[in-house]
């Protein structure tokens, strides 16, 4: 179980990033049994693709690893590939990953994101599919997601915690934060904070597509500590090139100082 969700940030030039947002809780049958330090958003580092998950926790994140894997590799597709094209290969690898599996071991159904990104700088595009996996089928059901590119908002809200950052967004979209970025993030950091999905927990981990450059992981900082992917950050945590945000979706370094105070994003009061 878990709760997900895809942002469109729109700037006065047009669609300017893309991001998906998950907990870190893995459950095992109730959510008192539970892991608050698994990974559920995946990226490349040589495509504009990145990748989250919800439902069954064993075997996407283990395939979507594999796969990206030959994806940076430059196995699975060529380098002037295109998103579909890359969707493609990404579905096809799921496929035969699939079918290895054997016996009737425990597995539910789940569904993975795939975000991408053509072009760059101001000729960017974004694109994202859902893919569906049903367990009693063994079926793959796989869809386009319409992105609409005129304005910042969530394009996708999945997984147990849907209703949550559902009920959140809609007092957002009250305030004069309304169909923004920030306020899209925060819908989704307040829903996690409310405890109100037993099987949505733990920090929330993040990964993007920019106008340039490949998939990418984000730091954040939440509840004064810094997590990468779910886990709880360590070692020399100082690199500028590896960005940071704190819990308002504001620029920080891993201790949580703000790296633009004077222009911090102001917060309206959200309507109960």
């Amino acid at each position: 179980m878990t709760s997900l969700a895809i942002s469109l940030s729109v700037d006065s030039r047009g669609p300017c990033a893309l991001y998906i947002f998950t907990d870190s809780r893995i459950t095992w049958g109730n959510s008192a049994d539970r892991w608050d330090g698994g990974q559920k958003t995946f990226c490349s580092r040589r495509f504009p693709d990145i990748f989250g998950y919800c439902g069954d926790a064993y075997f996407p994140p283990m395939m979507l690893r594999q796969i990206i894997e030959q994806l940076d590799s430059g196995l699975l597709c060529s380098d002037s590939a295109n998103p579909s094209q890359r969707h493609e290969s990404v579905l096809s690898a799921m496929d035969q990953a699939i079918k290895r599996v054997s016996g009737n071991p425990p597995r539910a159904d789940f569904s993975i994101f795939h975000g991408a990104r053509a072009g760059s700088r101001m000729q960017s595009t974004f694109a994202l599919w859902e893919t569906r996996y049903l367990q009693k089928n063994k079926q793959w059901i796989d869809n386009p997601r319409e992105i609409v590119e005129t304005h910042s908002y969530l394009a996708q809200i999945d997984g147990s915690g849907a209703g949550s950052i559902t009920c959140e967004n809609d007092k957002w979209q009250a305030t004069s934060a309304a169909q923004t970025s920030r306020s899209s993030v925060w819908s989704f950091f307040d829903a996690l904070r409310s405890k109100t999905d037993k099987f949505s927990g733990g920090p929330p981990q993040m990964v993007g597509l920019w106008r340039v450059g490949s998939g990418r992981h984000f730091g954040l900082v939440w509840n004064g500590w810094p997590y990468v992917a779910g886990l709880r950050a360590c070692g020399d945590l100082s690199n500028p090139e590896f960005r940071w945000f704190d819990d308002s979706f504001e620029p920080c370094d891993a201790d949580g100082k703000r790296l633009k105070p004077d222009k911090a994003h102001f917060r309206p009061t959200s309507p109960a």
